[in-house]
């Protein structure tokens, strides 16, 4: 790996991490779900600073050639980011149907209580 494409995945590595933790320090992404991002940085920055882990990691797998190795990681990587974002989108599914069902219940109680409260007035008055 030449010494230019080693400080281009560095730079890359360094730029995304200090935007994952301006995201986070912004409130516009969660801790626990910029952790994900923040392993991904690191981890492209060992790999920029040492590539032969990359080559000792492929030659023990038996891969022919390094970059096979890396598409395989990322594809794998992907894979887990996915499916760590479905198990937040459905328990989010499940947080706003609650919400949803809660509300509605409150608003019909809401509804009765007022129609209640309109019949004994109406009934206070004809006393009169």
């Amino acid at each position: 790996m030449s010494a230019a494409l080693r400080i281009f995945l560095l730079t890359i590595a360094i730029v995304f991490l200090i935007e994952v933790f301006r995201l986070v320090l912004a409130g516009k992404l969660q801790l626990k779900y910029s952790l994900l991002w923040m392993l991904l940085s690191v981890i492209l920055m060992i790999c920029a600073i040492f590539p032969e882990v990359v080559y000792v990691f492929s030659d023990c797998l038996g891969f022919q050639a390094p970059s096979n190795f890396v598409f395989l990681i990322s594809i794998i990587g992907l894979i887990g980011i996915c499916l760590s974002l479905t198990v937040i989108v459905s328990w989010q599914a499940r947080d706003i149907r609650f919400l949803l069902q809660k509300v509605t219940l409150m608003e019909e109680e809401l509804h009765r209580d007022r129609n209640q409260c309109g019949k004994k007035d109406r009934k206070f008055e004809d006393l009169r």
